[in-house]
């Protein structure tokens, strides 16, 4: 049965009349009418006074409302008022609706060109894009009232709005992404996995190749979500696919990918057997420095003999109430201390604004911007221990985890490193604690100059993350003042008896501290290594040669300090097992490198030799026989180009002529003559 909403809730007032000169007419249809139980409901809600102005309509079809004013019909979905309040106000000028937390270009007269509105548009994308932004955060209050006070009568588009311009863009560069990559006439792809917090799991993979002009190109060809199990075959199936689509499978010659188990077998299923397997460089660093110094193997549990079986009970239950102290501690800091920290740091002026370079990330120096960021609020955000364990991934695939007995040495270096661990996870799990270490640093940034201030947080480091260990290292080494200071006031701070004990259980000794500043001095290199590595132009294969080389110097040059040159046979022996033991994957590394100047200076003589013969022999089973016909006309046609002239002219003019005879043919020994004098001059 059709039932229609009692209609005394448009019954006007004559009190409200503000704006206008006539009363709105009253009706006189007051009729009994049946409701539903919905009906009640609805009825009990309190009335807007919107209502004053305004009567349900009661016929079937969408919700609508007529203004009693003009007798104007306005839809009302869901029963809202937002059109009708709009409408008094605009129409007929009654301020009593005109809400303050409204938009002022809700009511202003400027109206944008399409051309204009379009190019702001396309701002926004783009600063959702690169920000990682979410798609409506240009509709919340405060943004639209920013962009209103800077650019009048622009509205930000809505979130459907900017997911259909980012579905045009993929299609897009897709679509500009097969035609770049149409001229490679060789392909090599980078491939990884991972799992964000949530667990689900990610596949990238990018795409290198060199044109013509010898211009190297680098592009990410796919991102996307795998939600199969990660067997070698599924993977295989999936790349191989992946670059069907693209046109791009039968150009495919390497892969460069960790060596995780299901990476390394993969490579058996592809419908091609020659394609190449190049093991991850950067993964291999990982590996040497994260094995030999048993960054993660566990603890033995320690059993403190003078105290008897009641301490270490009383150890235990230590742990366990400090840690959900830490959690609790976390949550309080989380909603309280950043917001002073932030506001401290622009109290005393240590943003670092003064424009000056911060690209590099050295020992002494600052870290850079980006890092600042990540080491201040992204670090502490994701470090959950527990949740890096669960999300194992091939991030850590091949460290050892197990525990282990470790010699005099070795075991030192685990002691140090787990007590600074613990001292950085006491810091951060006490607001106490941290609101100290905190003053400390800034009363340090005032007394010194830009220079020499300290703006990196005390970070932890985890397993799934690169260098982390060398991060939380040095940086705690530039706290060491700060932190001895805490061990000396600990007393006098408001801290329980349990974080007294635990403070003095960490506690670094002088020798500890001495060590601590060793390993650093070993890491450094690695660090470095690994930021090369994984540089935005993505370098070559024989710059991983060259670092690879400079790293093997640097561990067998002897030191002063017998602890520092024992740490670097440790880690040397690691390196032996991962880079030169791997003959294939090193002959590899090597045959490659052969052809970038970079790495060709990192090869020895007999090295050259040995890998020129390969070419040579190479070069007779694949491409002589195919030439043997227009060989001779060739070479009694061959030209001098204008690029061999140029390069005689200057090797000529500098004393260095590249070849003693005039290049009148060419064969495979005259040009890899050619390329080694070349490569030589270069690096001399």
């Amino acid at each position: 049965m059709k039932t229609r909403r009692h209609t005394t809730d448009s019954r006007i007032t004559s009190s409200h009349n503000e704006g206008i000169n006539t009363s709105p007419p009253t009706s006189s249809d007051q009729q009994s009418t049946e409701t539903s139980p919905t009906q009640d409901v609805i009825q009990n809600v309190p009335k807007s006074d919107v209502w004053q102005y305004f009567e349900r309509c009661t016929s079937t079809g969408p919700l609508k409302a007529r203004c009693l004013l003009c007798q104007h019909e306005l839809s009302t979905p869901n029963y809202g008022t937002s059109t009708l309040k709009r409408h008094l106000v605009q129409v007929h000028g009654i301020k009593q609706f005109d809400s303050a937390d409204a938009p002022s270009f809700s009511t202003t007269s400027i109206k944008l060109s399409k051309s204009e509105k379009k190019a702001l548009d396309l701002l926004a994308v783009n600063a959702i894009i690169q920000d990682g932004r979410g798609y409506g955060d240009f509709q919340k209050t405060g943004i639209k009232k920013l962009i209103d006070a800077l650019k009048p009568g622009y509205k930000p588009p809505h979130r459907n709005t900017v997911v259909k311009e980012l579905k045009r863009l993929y299609r897009h560069h897709s679509n500009r992404t097969k035609v770049e990559f149409e001229e490679a006439k060789y392909l090599s792809i980078t491939c990884d996995f991972w799992k964000d917090r949530k667990k689900n799991s990610y596949l990238v993979i990018t795409g290198h190749h060199i044109d013509k002009k010898f211009d190297q190109h680098s592009k990410i060809l796919q991102f996307m979500k795998f939600e199969d199990r990660h067997y070698s075959i599924l993977i295989a199936n999936e790349i191989e696919n992946q670059l069907i689509n693209l046109n791009l499978y039968d150009k495919l010659v390497t892969i460069t990918c960790d060596g995780a188990p299901n990476m390394r077998d993969m490579f058996s299923y592809f419908t091609r057997r020659n394609i190449k397997y190049i093991h991850c460089t950067a993964h291999k660093l990982r590996l040497i420095i994260c094995n030999s110094l048993n960054l993660w193997v566990a603890s033995k549990k320690k059993r403190n003999t003078t105290d008897g079986e009641e301490g270490i009970e009383t150890g235990t239950m230590e742990d366990v109430e400090d840690e959900a102290q830490i959690s609790l501690n976390q949550m309080v800091r989380t909603m309280s201390f950043d917001t002073v920290s932030l506001s401290n740091e622009v109290t005393n002026d240590d943003s670092g604004s003064d424009g000056t370079s911060k690209e590099d990330d050295d020992v002494s120096g600052e870290l850079e911007s980006n890092d600042q960021l990540i080491d201040a609020t992204s670090d502490e955000e994701w470090i959950d221990e527990e949740d890096d364990d669960e999300a194992t991934d091939n991030f850590i695939e091949g460290i050892n985890t197990e525990e282990t007995l470790l010699d005099y040495i070795p075991q030192m270096v685990k002691d140090t490193i787990d007590k600074t661990r613990e001292i950085v996870n006491t810091i951060k799990g006490s607001s106490i604690l941290t609101s100290f270490i905190e003053k400390q640093r800034l009363n340090f940034n005032v007394r010194v100059n830009k220079k020499n201030k300290i703006k990196r947080r005390l970070v932890i480091d985890v397993r799934t993350r690169w260098n982390s260990t060398y991060k939380m290292l040095h940086t705690v080494n530039l706290y060491r003042g700060f932190i001895n200071d805490m061990f000396k006031s600990k007393g006098s701070l408001d801290l329980s008896a349990k974080q007294r004990r635990k403070l003095t259980r960490v506690e670094l000794s002088s020798d500890e501290w001495d060590l601590l500043n060793l390993i650093i001095s070993l890491l450094h290199p690695f660090y470095s290594a690994t930021k090369v590595l994984s540089n935005t132009k993505y370098p070559t294969v024989g710059s991983a040669l060259y670092l690879m080389k400079s790293l093997e110097e640097h561990l067998t040059k002897e030191d002063n300090n017998e602890i520092l040159n024992a740490l670097k046979q440790i880690v040397l022996n690691k390196f032996q097992q991962y880079i030169i033991d791997d003959v294939e994957q090193f002959n590899t590394l090597k045959l490659y490198s052969y052809f970038d100047p970079t790495g060709f200076s990192a090869l020895t003589r007999v090295e050259q030799t040995i890998i020129e013969k390969d070419i040579t022999k190479l070069y007779k089973n694949l491409f002589l026989s195919s030439e043997t016909s227009s060989s001779s006309s060739n070479q009694q046609t061959k030209k001098i180009t204008n690029i061999d002239k140029a390069w005689q002219g200057f090797l000529r003019s500098t004393n260095k002529n590249l070849l003693q005879e005039p290049i009148a043919t060419s064969t495979i020994q005259s040009d890899i003559k050619r390329y080694r004098n070349l490569a030589t001059k270069l690096y001399v």
